[in-house]
């Protein structure tokens, strides 16, 4: 059994909630941190955040009691070494078209004989207390399913050793699709790929996660047994609740401003 704790939630069968990071800066994402939820994503790709940014705002998350986790921008070894080696329990690896990228990705977290990884966890390594290459290896591999070869090859995908979660980025997913993010109601087909998406992670016993805008739509998921669901990310929760209080003080009840975050980023 794994000692990380997203992965050993997932084997246990217990979903895990999160809230994603796209702002810089270690308070807010250590005040996100404190307030339940199980993990906290440092956003490399669509966030507004360097290394030297993301490796506080993990240290802050540990210290606000969630789990970090990284999205690298592109899967590339060395970008998923770094974050691993930083300290993330997670890296989320976007766009992932094929089981050949899979493996990649995969590989880039393991030592050899099994994987590719370098050996130089710096701050890993003491997060973790030490320096047994296994336990420095047990970060959830989480790979985003959102392109129109993703959607076709997810069963390979899903099959590749070392791979712990899938994830659906639904506005790309959208776009795959010829869709427009965020549409209301969602589009049949579109349900059909993400209903898709979640059996081939449970047909091959590993997580199945999702990106929500809030969470009522993430109690949706919820009760389709999803494992992995972020909840909303900070900048809509930012601008939505600014936006909700304004209106509320010029008395604009009923309006659109003080409607939940729509948008997943």
């Amino acid at each position: 059994m794994s000692t990380n704790p997203l992965i050993s939630s997932w084997q246990a069968g217990r979903t895990t909630y999160g809230v994603w990071c796209t702002m810089p800066g270690s308070v807010p994402a250590e005040f996100i941190a404190r307030q339940g939820v199980d993990y906290v994503c440092v956003d490399y790709q669509h966030g507004l955040i360097e290394h030297s940014t993301g490796v506080p705002m993990m240290q802050a998350i540990e210290a606000g009691g969630s789990v970090p986790i990284a999205r690298v921008n592109w899967n590339e070894p060395n970008r998923i070494m770094q974050v691993a080696d930083a300290g993330a329990r997670g890296v989320v690896v976007p766009m992932v078209n094929n089981a050949a990228e899979a493996e990649r990705a995969a590989r880039a977290l393991r030592f050899p004989p099994h994987g590719d990884r370098s050996y130089g966890p710096v701050r890993a390594r003491e997060v973790l207390g030490t320096t047994d290459p296994e336990a420095l290896a047990d970060q959830a591999c989480i790979l985003m399913i959102e392109t129109a070869d993703g959607i076709k090859n997810v069963r390979e995908i899903a099959a590749t050793p070392g791979v712990h979660a899938l994830y659906i980025g639904p506005s790309d997913l959208a776009l795959a699709m010829g869709l427009l993010p965020n549409h209301t109601p969602p589009d049949a087909e579109f349900v059909r790929v993400i209903d898709e998406i979640r059996a081939a992670c449970k047909d091959n016993g590993i997580a199945a996660g999702i990106q929500c805008a809030n969470g009522e739509i993430a109690a949706g998921y919820t009760a389709q047994g999803f494992d992995m669901i972020t909840i909303a990310s900070d900048v809509p929760l930012l601008t939505g609740a600014v936006r909700s209080n304004l209106a509320a003080a010029k008395r604009q009840t009923g309006s659109a401003a003080s409607a939940p975050p729509t948008s997943n980023y």
